[in-house]
C-alpha cells in the first residue's frame, strides 16, 4: 500500500484528523459498511469481573443459583464498586499475574469487599463476602490462572463482538467471512472463537438480558488471520477503533469535542438505535454523558 500501513495513530497526529475521520466515516455508511464494534472501560471492566468472581453463586454458596443471570443487580454492585481503588488496584495486580494466588490472599481481598459495602450501608451484600469455606476460596482461586488472552480486553471485547454479529446477521440470512489481525499471543482466543463456527444445535441459544447468546454462529463463513500491514479492511477497523476510543476517552473526561467529532457522535447514536450493531461495558455516568452528546445531536442535525 503506497504511504505504508494506515493507521490512527497516524492520522490522529493531523490538525484535521476529525474532519478525515468524519468523511471517511460518513463514506462507509453511504455504501452500506456498517460499524460493529464494542467500548470497554477499563475501570468499569475491573470492577465488573470483580464482581463475576466474587459474586459467582458456583462459588458463593450466600448466592442462590439464579443470581448468575441477575444482570442488572451484578451491574449496581459495579458501578458501587467503581470508586474503591484499593480493591480493583488488589484484583487487576492478581488478576495480571496469571497465577494462581495464596488462598489468605483472596480472602483478604474478600474482606475488603465485604468492608466496603458495610460502609455504603449494604449490609447484605457484605455478608456474603464473608465464611468463605476453603473449598469455596480454592475455587475462587482458580480464576486468577486464566490464560494470558482472557486477562486482555480483547478476550472480553472480541466474543461479545461476535454475539453483536450473530444477532444482527442472523434475522437477516445474511452471512460474512471475518478478517481479523493475526495476533500470535491471542492463540486460544482464536480458537475459542473458530470453534463458534459450526452449525447450529437444537440449543443453540439462550435469553440473555434483553437479547439472546447465542452458541454457535453458522451465518459466519470463515475467520481468516491476515496481515495487516497489506488488508486495507483490517487498517479501516483500525481506524474506527481509534476514533472510537479518542471520543468516549473525552466522554469520559468530560472533555470538549469538536463539530465533527460531534456529527460522528450523532451517526454513531443513530446505527445504535436502528441496528444495534454496537454496545458497552461502561458506566452509567458514561452512558449519559454520551447520550447529551450523542442522541442530542442527531436530534439537532436530523430532527429526531
Amino acid at each position: 500500500m503506497i504511504g505504508g500501513e494506515l493507521k490512527w495513530a497516524k492520522v490522529a497526529r493531523r490538525r484535521n484528523s476529525s474532519a478525515i475521520y468524519r468523511n471517511l466515516f460518513e463514506l462507509m455508511l453511504k455504501h452500506g459498511a456498517l460499524p460493529f464494534f464494542f467500548v470497554m472501560d477499563k475501570d468499569f471492566l475491573l470492577a465488573a469481573k470483580t464482581v463475576e468472581t466474587f459474586f459467582d453463586p458456583a462459588y458463593n454458596r450466600h448466592l442462590d443459583p439464579g443470581f448468575t443471570g441477575a444482570y442488572e443487580e451484578k451491574k449496581q454492585l459495579a458501578e458501587e464498586l467503581l470508586p474503591a481503588k484499593e480493591i480493583l488496584a488488589e484484583f487487576a495486580t492478581m488478576h495480571r499475574e496469571g497465577v494462581v494466588p495464596p488462598r489468605e490472599r483472596v480472602g483478604a481481598l474478600a474482606e475488603m469487599i465485604a468492608e466496603w459495602f458495610e460502609l455504603g450501608g449494604t449490609q447484605w451484600v457484605a455478608e456474603t463476602q464473608r465464611d468463605y469455606s476453603d473449598h469455596e476460596l480454592d475455587d475462587l482461586r482458580s480464576e486468577f490462572g486464566a490464560t494470558n488472552s482472557m486477562r486482555s480486553t480483547t478476550g472480553h471485547s472480541l466474543p461479545g463482538l461476535m454475539q453483536l454479529l450473530e444477532g444482527f446477521m442472523r434475522p437477516r440470512a445474511i452471512a460474512l467471512r471475518i478478517l481479523h489481525d493475526n495476533l500470535t499471543r491471542f492463540d486460544d482466543l482464536i480458537e475459542f472463537v473458530q470453534r463458534l463456527l459450526r452449525p447450529p444445535g437444537p440449543m443453540d441459544s439462550m435469553k440473555l438480558g434483553n437479547g439472546s447468546f447465542y452458541f454457535s454462529m453458522p451465518t459466519v463463513t470463515g475467520f481468516d488471520l491476515v496481515d495487516s500491514k497489506s488488508e486495507p479492511l483490517v487498517q479501516l477497523a483500525d481506524l474506527l477503533c481509534g476514533f472510537v476510543r479518542t471520543v468516549f476517552t473525552k466522554v469520559k473526561n468530560g472533555e470538549e469535542l469538536d463539530d465533527d467529532e460531534l456529527a460522528i457522535c450523532s451517526d454513531i447514536a443513530m446505527v445504535h438505535v436502528e441496528y444495534y450493531c454496537w454496545d458497552a461495558n461502561m458506566p452509567e455516568a458514561m452512558w449519559e454523558s454520551f447520550a447529551t452528546q450523542g442522541w442530542a445531536e442527531l436530534r439537532r442535525r436530523f430532527g429526531s
